[in-house]
């Protein structure tokens, strides 16, 4: 394949390129496409399969190589995601805006190779990351300083975007129909089968008509939130996402990559802790996160308003995880529905 193959539509760096091809190619002509001084070069590549599980992707792929310029040994990671409508994905989307992200001094973030657009996928390099992933409570207040400088620079940066990038952050808004109206962010459509749990076992008599006052509630706080300051959410903070390698903590895949609202992301990972851990150890590390967060929130922001936003998306999505009958059926195999009780009771009080 020469290169001529593909168009180079962006400003290329030394580390990223954008690239459109019409048609798929082997994983050898995009490397060299990508680099261009490995053109000539025979390629010699081990690569294995990694696990996934977001939705449209089609596989993800550790590869390694000896780059033939310098001797040294590249360890990278490829992922390919199919397109609807030939829409570009939202993760490659995230990637291609380019130096969002550069300035941050908390999180590490893989670099991005290069992105290769056909009409059919997104297939997007970067960087391989090496590490251990944390104890998700471990890093509460850590994790929240890095979230609250994510949300700051990724806030500068939408607010510097021409007019004529304006579409594609509209289709990425959270506040979509198209993000919406998938299942977690729609806890209300179980609370019918929850209150069969009653049935059952006569401490969970009348929960699931108390747990309806939260549907009024997450659409007040919807609404406040869409006016909200909008920054990059990476919304998937799970113990498989993030590693800590040298002191230093990576995040990774941005599958979930929306534009929502200052406050979103912790939300996300609080909600995420609080279906995965008892209630002492997820309130011990939701007010360690709270200070650390807002410790490291620019006083720009509006603390109440991050803060209420936070609530907003932790209340999806822990009420999502809560009353979904796969978590019921768990809790019942594993003889732990007082627990589940328990958590219930709690997020009552957040009436």
């Amino acid at each position: 394949m020469q290169g001529a193959a593909y168009q180079n539509v962006m400003t290329s760096t030394a580390e990223q390129k954008i690239l459109f091809r019409w048609r798929r190619a082997a994983l050898e002509d995009h490397l060299r496409a990508l680099t261009p001084g490995w053109r000539d070069q025979p390629l010699i590549i081990r690569s294995r399969e990694l696990p996934f599980n977001a939705s449209f992707v089609n596989y993800v792929r550790h590869h390694r190589l000896i780059d033939p310029t310098t001797g040294q040994q590249v360890d990278l990671v490829e992922k390919s995601i199919r397109k609807i409508g030939f829409l570009s994905s939202q993760e490659a989307r995230f990637y291609r805006a380019q130096g969002m992200l550069s300035e941050s001094k908390r999180f590490r973030h893989p670099p991005c190779l290069g992105v290769i657009e056909t009409p059919w996928e997104s297939i997007i390099f970067t960087a391989y990351v090496r590490g251990k992933p944390p104890r998700m409570q471990a890093i509460a207040r850590y994790l929240g300083h890095c979230i609250a400088e994510q949300e700051h620079l990724s806030h500068q940066y939408l607010r510097s975007r021409p007019g004529r990038e304006k579409p594609l952050l509209w289709s990425m808004d959270f506040f979509q129909p198209w993000f919406l109206l998938r299942p977690r962010f729609n806890f209300a459509r179980y609370l019918d089968s929850f209150a069969r749990l009653a049935h059952e076992d006569r401490m969970f008599l009348g929960i699931a008509d108390r747990l309806k006052a939260f549907v009024p509630l997450t659409k007040r706080l919807a609404k406040q939130a869409r006016s909200s300051q909008r920054c990059i959410s990476h919304m998937d903070y799970l113990r498989k996402n993030l590693f800590v390698n040298r002191g230093h903590l990576h995040l990774i895949d941005w599958s979930e990559v929306k534009v929502g609202r200052i406050g979103f992301d912790g939300g996300a990972y609080l909600g995420s802790l609080f279906r995965r851990k008892d209630l002492a150890v997820f309130l011990s590390a939701e007010a360690q996160f709270i200070e650390g967060y807002l410790a490291g929130l620019p006083t720009q922001y509006s603390h109440e308003e991050a803060l209420r936003n936070l609530r907003y998306v932790f209340l999806l999505t822990a009420l999502y995880h809560t009353l979904r009958p796969e978590n019921i059926c768990e809790h019942r195999t594993l003889g732990t529905l007082p627990l589940l009780l328990e958590k219930c009771e709690h997020l009552l009080t957040l009436l």
